[in-house]
């Protein structure tokens, strides 16, 4: 028995609408991306010290002006597979004393910080920038409350790591008085 053409394109017809159909479905249910477990670090590059920061609800301790590396807090998950569309929540807060210490050294603690002490809390959802193989989340809390993340398994300063950075200085101090 010879197929018409009437039936063969029947049975392409049928057949795209099933292939057709399980291509839609992956599209309604992506399957999630695979998640794995990383560290989160800041390296503070303002003048402000971080006096708290968190990735996506996880806990990334406090910084020193021009500061930070050397601690890992734990952890936040990011996807294996970096995706263009990649995002985190970084939330913060800054501050700093608005008089210098020989003003305010004879107030008490909490004088002190109730008179002289200011801060900000903010908060953005950014970009991580493209990696291959992920590593720690690293959140660089630049000037003008702008930050930048990366996932990577490289200190700050190595040749390799995709900043191209050098850890923070304070441009105000010698270089020889800086680590």
């Amino acid at each position: 028995m010879r197929p018409s053409l009437r039936n063969l394109f029947f049975l392409l017809a049928v057949l795209t609408l099933v292939v057709g159909g399980f291509f839609f479905d992956s599209y309604r249910h992506p399957v999630p991306a695979e998640k794995v477990g990383v560290g989160i670090t800041g390296y503070n590059f303002m003048w402000e010290g971080v006096e708290e920061y968190y990735v996506n609800g996880g806990y990334g301790s406090n910084l020193p002006p021009y500061g930070g590396g050397g601690a890992t807090s734990c952890c936040v998950s990011i996807p294996r597979q970096w995706t263009p569309d990649l995002r985190v929540t970084v939330d913060w807060t800054v501050g700093h004393y608005t008089k210098p210490y020989a003003e305010r050294k004879h107030l008490s603690v909490t004088e002190d910080i109730k008179q002289n002490w200011v801060q900000r809390t903010l908060s953005k959802t950014v970009p991580i920038e493209r990696y291959d193989r992920p590593g720690d989340v690293q959140v660089f809390f630049l000037p003008n409350d702008e930050i930048k993340v990366y996932s990577s398994g490289l200190d700050l300063g190595h040749p390799g790591h995709p900043s191209g950075m050098t850890y923070p200085r304070d441009p105000n101090k010698p270089k020889e008085q800086q680590p």
